[in-house]
């Protein structure tokens, strides 16, 4: 009952949402999707993982006020004291070339840092033939602090989502270019050396964010229905790239009925444990929690290199059950908000969510693509959320101001003397 109350709850609110809006694929929408989407297959494919209607209830909190949050902007953009901007695209040849340039050297720059980070992983293992076959103890090494990681590639690192979010504005507009592989390239690599599999699941989020504004900017028709075909090639993308993932970590590649088992298994944890995770939360965990601790969970990396909190292995080292048989240590965006701000902060983070994401949704639309940089971001985190806040890895706190900045970089054309902004 839980699951089709907060499923008919998602359904009504993305219905009116769409009431004032030219698409379903408003924030709002989006999230409603999504969510949506997640429930239905954990009903469907892992109907013993737990859920409850306190969960439901959270959720349905933080959902309408995202939805208040975009009522109040939609409001105030069309208030007529409000200064009307007039965006237009950048599409002299001089700016498109000076994109074009800052994105790749950008994408290289993550490329390289990515390239030392996987031969650092190379020589701890003595070999690319060792390294191969090293499977679990990848993680392992890594989370012991026994692999050495050059700082320098670590700083190059933090640049993949940025080259990433610039490669997918540029696509928007100016359509596919090879520059778009580079920072899909670092990415892969990244990936690969630590054995993970949530880089290439935002990569593949990210590429979809850029595809939504790619339509909305050609100013297709049927959006939605033309973002059945991407879907239907994703989805499957995605369980392959799970199904190489765990089976390079467990260093197994055969095809028979445990294997099949365990995978689906650990599947079902990382798609649905989410939602499952934060339901035990709340259940067992929550009831005991006193104080808060304003931001240590939802920005765990940036706390940890800052020195304020270690980042545990996965943020948290807590694994709870899911299911009657299956434990996790993955909550959603939820749980890290209400540790770490309570419930009324968590209503107040949807709120500020709804208030951004509608400017810069209806700014993109006018044709910023600065707008459209914030947007491919700010989708990618609510298409992610069911599994964990994405302010929890630096690389994506920085791409939020680095590639809009480099965006307003190159509408500025240098010259000897002094720089002319072009009009």
């Amino acid at each position: 009952m839980s699951y089709l109350l907060l499923i008919g709850l998602l359904v009504i609110v993305s219905q009116m949402r769409k009431m004032f809006a030219t698409s379903y694929l408003s924030p709002t929408g989006v999230f409603c999707g999504i969510w949506i989407i997640i429930l239905l297959l954990m009903r469907i494919m892992a109907p013993d993982f737990y859920f409850s209607f306190e969960a439901a209830f959270y959720i349905s909190v933080f959902v309408c006020c995202l939805f208040i949050g975009e009522l109040i902007a939609y409001g105030i953009l069309r208030k007529e004291w409000v200064p009307t901007v007039s965006y237009t695209y950048y599409t002299s040849d001089d700016y498109k070339k000076r994109l074009k340039k800052y994105t790749i050297l950008i994408s290289l720059m993550s490329l390289i840092g990515s390239i030392i980070y996987l031969k650092a992983f190379i020589d701890f293992f003595g070999s690319f033939a060792q390294f191969l076959i090293a499977g679990s103890l990848i993680r392992e090494s890594l989370y012991a602090g026994s692999i050495s990681i050059p700082v320098i590639s670590l700083i190059l690192g933090l640049l993949s989502y940025t080259a990433i979010n610039l490669s997918m504005t540029y696509y928007t507009k100016f359509g596919f270019n090879w520059i778009q592989i580079i920072p899909f390239l670092s990415v892969v690599i990244m990936s690969f050396s630590q054995a993970a599999r949530a880089g290439l699941v935002i990569l593949i989020f990210q590429l979809f964010a850029g595809k939504i504004f790619r339509l909305f900017t050609k100013k297709s028709k049927n959006i939605e229905l033309k973002l059945f075909k991407p879907i239907l090639i994703i989805v499957p993308i995605l369980i392959t790239v799970f199904v190489l993932v765990e089976s390079f970590r467990q260093q197994n590649f055969e095809v028979n009925n445990s294997k099949i088992e365990d995978t689906s298994a650990s599947f079902s944890v990382y798609a649905f444990g989410g939602v499952a995770g934060f339901a035990a939360y709340l259940n067992t965990i929550r009831p005991y929690s006193e104080n808060l601790t304003y931001g240590r969970y939802t920005f765990s990396s940036l706390y940890d290199i800052l020195g304020i909190a270690r980042s545990e292995p996965g943020v948290y080292n807590q694994y709870l059950k899911v299911s009657p048989s299956l434990t996790g240590n993955i909550y959603s965006i939820f749980r890290p908000l209400m540790e770490d701000f309570g419930v009324v902060g968590l209503m107040i983070w949807a709120l500020l969510l709804g208030l951004v994401s509608n400017y810069f949704f209806t700014n993109s639309l006018k044709g910023s693509l600065i707008s459209i940089s914030y947007c491919i971001t700010l989708y990618t985190y609510m298409m992610f959320s069911f599994i964990a806040p994405l302010t929890q890895f630096n690389s994506f706190i920085l791409s939020c101001f680095l590639s809009p900045l480099i965006i307003f970089i190159a509408k500025i054309k240098f010259s000897p003397i002094v720089p002319k902004i072009i009009k």
